[in-house]
């Protein structure tokens, strides 16, 4: 890959050449220069690409129509919320491959027929699509623009001829920043044990069940983090390199001190007391992880080749992000008319505890740290960020979206269907 000094040198002798024949040196045009956007862009498809390309290892799967619709189903969630590149090829590209993929979703059999139809024709259908991986390849390796972004995507595959690009960054060090930005952000947003409404008298009685779930999944939710950190490549930076092992050893210490419950009945007869002395001792445990995983950003700064590679990583952030709280959510239809409700259809404005009927069912919804709280009678949903909860109430189905939130409130639309 070549660098900025290396154009100074080759400038330096065209100049040269250039004073020997008496005419005039010729500008070397500039390098192309990766971002952030592109190389998130480049991420994205080849990831949903590399999704396409594997429907057919769904052939002797008894389900293989619905593995199938699926897989593309996923695959145009993906693509639908993909923010254009700004590169006319490459946006096309993935024009192409939208209509595609929905051309084959709207010919796939489905429900019974799916599992009866013979797998040849399956296969056939998504023959029509192609591999993609092929084309995506050679759509970056002869656009001047998009290559250096692609080239350097943790997700593509390398291009065969690397790019000239104007980036001290390496293919290496982005994929190294990019999973250790992961891991951190991991480790930062690891669920606290229990929650401050827990303490509201409508909640209390699920308090056990919180910190039951609380302790039968954190110590995966910690180990899950080490692989991918552990089997990152050594940059051969000494700094970088020990941090990494710091990081990963911190884990695995953390991982082995914290409870294996592998199911929360195996806390059904534990005291309410206990429960808590035990979840207050995790999360004192996972808490003392985050003090070393704030340490990257300043890492990255004092070595010039990570700093690129860092604000080249779709997962690492250059400047912290704004709080959820400072956020505008759009205005509510009916406000905080909760009695607008007891119709069946509403949009309301929740933050604190409220209790909200529907049809004479009443449900308490609140919303903390950016999480949906919704009770009813015994039965507990919690909503993080976009998402529906539904709940069974005399013969009908009473259901909540999220249309928008931020930590402390959320706006919902609120259904009944019969």
């Amino acid at each position: 890959m070549r660098t900025r000094p290396a154009v100074v040198l080759a400038a330096g002798l065209l100049l040269v050449a250039g004073c020997s024949t008496g005419g005039q040196p010729s500008a070397l045009p500039e390098l192309p220069a990766p971002s952030k956007e592109l190389v998130a862009w480049a991420d994205t498809v080849c990831t949903s690409v590399k999704l396409v390309d594997g429907l057919r290892s769904h052939a002797d799967s008894g389900y293989y129509a619905s593995a199938v619709t699926t897989d593309v189903v996923a695959a145009l969630e993906t693509l639908d919320v993909l923010r254009p590149s700004g590169i006319k090829q490459a946006d096309s590209y993935v024009g192409g491959l939208v209509k595609a993929l929905e051309r084959l979703r709207d010919q796939l059999p489905t429900g019974e027929e799916g599992q009866q139809v013979d797998a040849a024709r399956i296969t056939a259908l998504v023959d029509e699509v192609g591999k993609q991986k092929p084309a995506l390849s050679r759509l970056a390796g002869r656009t001047r623009a998009l290559g250096p972004s692609y080239h350097l995507a943790p997700r593509c595959a390398p291009l065969k001829r690397p790019p000239e690009s104007a980036t001290r960054a390496t293919r290496a060090l982005v994929t190294w920043a990019d999973t250790m930005c992961e891991g951190v952000s991991s480790i930062e947003t690891l669920p606290a044990a229990g929650d401050e409404l827990l303490k509201h008298p409508r909640f209390a009685q699920f308090e056990d069940m919180e910190l039951s779930s609380y302790l039968t999944s954190v110590h995966s939710q910690v180990a899950s983090i080490v692989d991918p950190l552990a089997g990152l490549e050594e940059t051969r930076v000494a700094e970088v390199d020990a941090y990494r092992d710091e990081l990963v050893g911190a884990l695995r210490d953390a991982a082995s001190r914290l409870p294996r419950q592998t199911s929360a009945l195996d806390l059904h007869d534990v005291p309410l007391g206990q429960l808590r002395e035990r979840a207050s001792q995790a999360a004192a445990t996972v808490s003392a992880l985050e003090p070393k995983a704030r340490e990257l950003p300043d890492l990255a700064r004092r070595h010039p080749a990570l700093a690129d590679a860092y604000h080249l990583a779709p997962h690492c952030d250059d400047e912290p992000p704004t709080p959820a709280t400072t956020a505008t959510l759009p205005k509510a239809e009916n406000g905080t008319d909760f009695a607008v409700c007891q119709g069946g259809t509403c949009q309301i404005e929740v933050s604190e505890p409220k209790d909200v009927t529907v049809r004479g069912n009443v449900f308490t919804i609140a919303v903390s740290d950016g999480t949906v709280w919704l009770a009813s009678g015994s039965g507990l949903i919690r909503l993080t960020g976009p998402g529906t909860a539904q709940f069974g109430a005399a013969g009908a189905t009473v259901v909540f979206d999220v249309v928008a939130s931020t930590d402390t409130a959320a706006v919902l639309d609120v259904s009944t269907t019969d």
